[in-house]
């Protein structure tokens, strides 16, 4: 326990220094990031305007658009689904994956994925400018990777 003002004090600049002190990082050729006392690179480093991902998308049969939640996708929680989609993505599995979505939809009873008859994985390129800044969340750019027709009993 601190008692004094000047401890106080001392054990905050200490604590300060320590939390400002990798921002050095920032201006050495070769940065190094070391858990917890991190430069921020996530802040720091200049990013690319767009970004890729694969998703899934699914139809009604009015050709109207959803975006499946990743509750659907698989299990887990959302950054591990999103890594499980990333996997199948890259190792070239995707149908199997598709499979898998279109029958846990043919399950769904919660509207409106419940009268979806179509599900499709697809990567998608967006302007992480227009997405983040404005109300634009269309992609640039959408690549179809697989199809799949929901079958319900």
């Amino acid at each position: 326990m601190i008692n004094s003002k000047l401890a106080a004090l001392i054990f905050s600049i200490i604590m300060i220094l320590a939390v400002v002190w990798p921002v050095r990082q920032n201006w050495q050729e070769n940065p190094k990031d070391d858990f917890p006392l991190s430069y921020y690179p996530m802040f720091s480093h200049q990013r690319k305007s767009t970004h890729s991902l694969p998703y899934f998308v699914g139809y009604d049969v009015s050709g109207r658009r959803y975006c499946i939640p990743y509750k659907y996708l698989g299990t887990g929680g959302f950054n591990q689904v999103r890594r499980q989609i990333n996997k199948h993505a890259r190792q070239g599995d995707v149908e199997k994956l598709t499979g898998k979505v279109a029958r846990r939809l043919a399950r769904c009873q919660e509207a409106p994925f419940n009268k979806l008859v179509r599900v499709e994985m697809v990567r998608g390129r967006f302007r992480l400018d227009d997405y983040f800044l404005t109300d634009n969340k269309r992609p640039v750019k959408e690549t179809v990777y697989s199809h799949q027709n929901i079958k319900r009993r």
